[in-house]
């Protein structure tokens, strides 16, 4: 079984979060004060490797290794909801090759 966590925007972690939870995260960012948060982004995290999926309020989605400090965050803009959805189900499944083939950039979002 993969582990992974997600982080709500008040930085509280669920390990192994059901796909009705993870649509319940995604859908706080629509809340009116969502990007007012301190953390204003949800994340999915497989612990097991490090990767980690953030979905902002505006659409943006970073893609990361928390454990290479020396990597540069990836970065996408214009995902919705359920294509970032789509891919927390990717990653939680550890099929990080799948999530890591889509069109990231490395420039600023």
């Amino acid at each position: 079984m993969e582990l992974y966590h997600t982080t709500d925007a008040d930085g509280i972690s669920e390990l192994n979060p059901s796909i009705d939870k993870m649509r319940e995260l995604l859908d706080s960012l629509d809340a009116r004060d969502a990007d007012e948060a301190e953390h204003p982004d949800v994340s999915l995290i497989h612990d097991h490797s490090g990767w980690s999926l953030s979905v902002y309020p505006s659409g943006v989605v970073t893609f990361e290794n928390l454990d290479e400090v020396d990597d540069a965050p990836r970065f996408m803009s214009g995902i919705t909801r359920n294509q970032a959805l789509e891919m927390w189900l990717e990653l939680s499944r550890g099929k990080i090759q799948q999530v890591n083939s889509r069109p990231w950039l490395r420039d600023e979002a």
